[in-house]
C-alpha cells in the first residue's frame, strides 16, 4: 500500500468532490495533482526526466524505443519514445500523459490507467499501472 499524507482542504471543496466522485475522491485528487505537476514540469529547472534518449516517468525508467499504446474508438493508438519525447503521428509530446491525451482525442485522462507500455526488452505490452511501485 502506498504511503499517504493528509493535507488541509476546504470542507466545502471536499464535500463537492465526495458528492461527485463518491468513494473514489482520493483517486480524483491524486489524478489532478499528477496532471498539474506534469503540465508545469517545464517551468522547473530541477525536473529531470530524460536520460540517453529515454524518459523517467515517476520512478519507471523507459528507454528509447519504448512504445505506449491506448485503445481509442476500437483502434490502437501508439506513440514511440525517441530523443526523450513521445512521438504520436509524428508530433512530439514531452510526457506520457500528454501523449496519452493526444492519442485519446485531446481529452484529459489518467495515463497510468489508460496506457500500456512495451519497452524494447519486453515481448508484449503491459498495463502502465503495473509498473508503479
Amino acid at each position: 500500500m502506498k504511503n499517504t499524507t493528509y493535507v488541509p482542504l476546504k470542507n466545502d471543496l471536499l464535500m463537492k468532490l465526495i458528492d461527485r466522485y463518491k468513494e473514489n475522491y482520493p483517486v480524483a485528487i491524486d489524478d489532478v495533482i499528477e496532471d498539474f505537476l506534469e503540465r508545469t514540469a517545464d517551468e522547473h529547472d530541477d525536473h529531470v526526466g530524460f536520460r540517453d534518449g529515454g524518459y523517467v516517468w515517476d520512478q519507471v525508467e523507459l528507454p528509447a524505443g519504448t512504445q505506449l499504446r491506448t485503445r481509442y474508438f476500437d483502434e490502437w493508438q501508439i506513440a514511440t519514445l525517441k530523443n526523450g519525447k513521445f512521438y504520436f503521428k509524428n508530433k512530439p509530446y514531452k510526457s506520457p500523459a500528454k501523449a496519452c491525451n493526444a492519442m485519446r482525442g485531446n481529452k484529459s485522462t489518467n495515463a497510468w490507467m489508460m496506457l500500456q507500455i512495451k519497452r524494447p526488452q519486453d515481448i508484449e505490452f503491459k498495463k502502465a499501472e503495473k509498473f508503479r511501485a
